[in-house]
């Protein structure tokens, strides 16, 4: 009876734990969307005056900047709704705001977890959070200055081909532009998911090598149902760059398991 007790109060404790985690998770997200979203990045003093009321924030910046690099100047973007505009900017507000506050998150999750954890399981869970940011932020460069670029060059060209006027969707833009740029992030570390189910014996190496021509073809068709690009330029930049880091997992994977600490 008393073994049920503890284990009952260990299991709430943990429950507070994560609740707690959760929530600081919570108002970092919470203020850093805030933070973009009022924080003015030129330091007039005519803001805080009423002199200037209109200046440029954190997410202003961001959505003017990805107009200029992604759009050539005889393109106009129109806001079909109302709300478009405020849609458009909560969104990118909430995005900015979940990257800024990342550390705080991994901070906390990780300090949740690493009680639980033996030493090599903590080395191993740090090496996957090192690999997926620097696997998200190469995919998400490749999206930014490869992918974005020439999928808006391909569809702008066929609407000038058809005599159509350089007009669209302020919010169906930005809909194309951040959904692109995050597959091309989220489709670069998926080789990391796969060292998840080797690490946990759902799968071996050795079936993944014998099938690797299947998983390609899969990753392929993954990245064409997900990304909204309806072109194959996302599937042609980054077919090539995840085969190639899904080749260097399985090497490391198949050297992992035949080192001591592994066989151990």
């Amino acid at each position: 009876m008393s073994t049920d007790n503890e284990v009952e109060m260990t299991l709430w404790g943990h429950l507070e734990e994560l609740l707690t985690r959760l929530r600081t998770m919570f108002y970092a997200v919470i203020a850093s969307v805030l933070l973009v979203m009022i924080f003015p990045i030129d330091f007039d003093l005519g803001i805080f005056f009423g002199q200037n009321p209109q200046y440029t924030t954190i997410a202003t910046f961001v959505i003017n900047k990805i107009q200029e690099d992604f759009l050539p100047s005889n393109v106009e973007l129109i806001p079909i709704s109302y709300y478009a505009p405020v849609q458009v900017y909560m969104y990118v507000s909430l995005v900015l705001g979940v990257a800024v506050s990342s550390p705080v998150i991994a901070y906390e999750l990780y300090r949740f977890v690493n009680p639980a954890l033996y030493e090599y399981e903590r080395r191993t869970f740090m090496s996957l959070v090192v690999l997926f940011v620097v696997l998200f932020v190469l995919g998400f460069s490749l999206g930014y200055i490869l992918v974005m670029p020439a999928t808006l060059r391909v569809l702008l060209f066929s609407a000038e081909a058809l005599g159509l006027a350089s007009q669209y969707g302020f919010e169906q833009f930005f809909s194309l532009a951040a959904g692109g740029l995050l597959i091309s992030g989220f489709v670069m570390t998926f080789p990391i998911y796969i060292a998840l189910l080797v690490r946990a014996n759902v799968i071996e190496t050795e079936q993944i090598s014998k099938n690797r021509k299947y998983i390609y073809g899969a990753i392929i068709i993954a990245i064409s149902i997900l990304d909204p690009d309806p072109t194959l330029i996302t599937e042609m930049f980054l077919g090539a760059p995840v085969i190639l880091v899904l080749e260097a997992t399985i090497r490391v994977l198949h050297r992992s398991e035949k080192s001591p600490e592994s066989s151990s």
